[in-house]
């Protein structure tokens, strides 16, 4: 008896620190928006919570709090501006070559956008005939990030807008996987959405793969290094023990760091001892870019990929209706479907 009590006592102990452990853990990374992780667009951008939620890495409860969690961040606040860290967040990448012209539509467009999700967030699966239902307003959402996505998929300064496409592109993603599993039955019956995720996905892990590519090789071509070598007068009279100096200089145009090197002339280029001097700067700013590129892209467009493996296999048992329990269709207008389910 006496075991069993002390058995029970650690027991108990023991999920008091697990509590205690998961509430500081959990209270670690939240600021702004109460018992979630919050987006700031530096640590935590709308695309990478969309992310870690899909692989079940933040504790958000379900969809309709990481909407609202994603509403609170896109919603301009002046003491707190989530376009002003991600503009900074991009920076360390691009410096100042930033497609402005899109960047300011894209904030523009967001604001419609949040004004969609709103909706959605309210919706539910079926409609009282006052408000739209969810199938409605993903149809919306879809219609309106497709015929935008050029804003985020731009031509010029692509690697600027990379965030802004991870933030779009995670949005649609979410909100097709929700609809989709929304509209599913349990018992057999698949929604088409999982054919328009499925379709989706594709497109935005080709460009995503991409525009990693055309980052990183963009980042690697604003070094520049330029080599001076000794002048031939001075190299004339070496003979003497006259000492010529070569000199390297190494001009970042991202981050406007210039620097030289001088040193004595060698016999062989190699011998110098400035010979290494631009290859290991060009290394460590790559593997700065690397690094951030797979953070705020790369690790992204992972989980994309993964979600692809399920949206692929539902998408091969769909039916031809977005809703099979409705037969509805959400190109078709909210009257039309009314009148039908009535």
């Amino acid at each position: 008896m006496k075991a069993s009590l002390l058995n029970w006592a650690a027991l108990a102990f023991a999920a008091l620190v697990a509590v205690a452990v998961l509430a500081r853990s959990t209270g670690a990374y939240v600021t702004s928006f109460p018992e979630e992780p919050d987006i700031d667009g530096t640590l935590i951008t709308v695309g990478l919570a969309v992310a870690k939620f899909l692989a079940g890495l933040v504790p958000y409860p379900g969809v309709s709090a990481l909407l609202l969690a994603i509403i609170h961040a896109w919603e301009p606040k002046p003491e707190d501006n989530y376009w002003d860290h991600v503009k900074d967040n991009v920076a360390q990448v691009c410096g100042d070559f930033v497609n402005e012209h899109n960047l300011e539509q894209v904030v523009v467009y967001k604001n419609d956008l949040v004004s969609l999700l709103k909706k959605y967030e309210r919706a539910g699966p079926e409609s009282d005939g006052t408000y739209p239902d969810k199938n409605t307003v993903a149809d919306a959402i879809t219609t309106s990030i497709i015929s935008n996505r050029y804003l985020v998929e731009a031509t010029e300064m692509p690697w600027s807008m990379s965030v802004d496409f991870v933030d779009v592109a995670g949005v649609h993603v979410l909100v097709l996987k929700d609809v989709a599993e929304t509209y599913s039955d349990p018992a057999g019956d698949v929604s088409r959405w999982w054919v328009d995720l499925s379709r989706e996905l594709d497109h935005y892990i080709e460009y995503g793969t991409s525009l990693q590519a055309e980052t990183l090789t963009w980042r690697d071509s604003q070094i520049e290094c330029f080599f001076d070598e000794a002048s031939g007068g001075c190299l004339a009279f070496d003979w003497m023990g006259i000492d010529c100096y070569d000199e390297y200089v190494i001009k970042d145009h991202v981050t406007g760091y210039q620097e030289k090197c001088n040193q004595l002339h060698p016999d062989k280029p190699e011998d110098g001892s400035c010979a290494s001097f631009c290859s290991l700067y060009q290394r460590h700013v790559d593997q700065d870019s690397a690094r951030w590129v797979q953070h705020n892209l790369g690790s992204v467009v992972e989980e994309w990929a993964a979600l692809k493996l399920q949206a692929d296999a539902m998408a091969q048992q769909a039916s031809r209706y977005y809703n099979p329990l409705t037969k509805d269709n959400p190109k078709q207008p909210l009257a039309l479907r009314n009148m039908k389910q009535n």
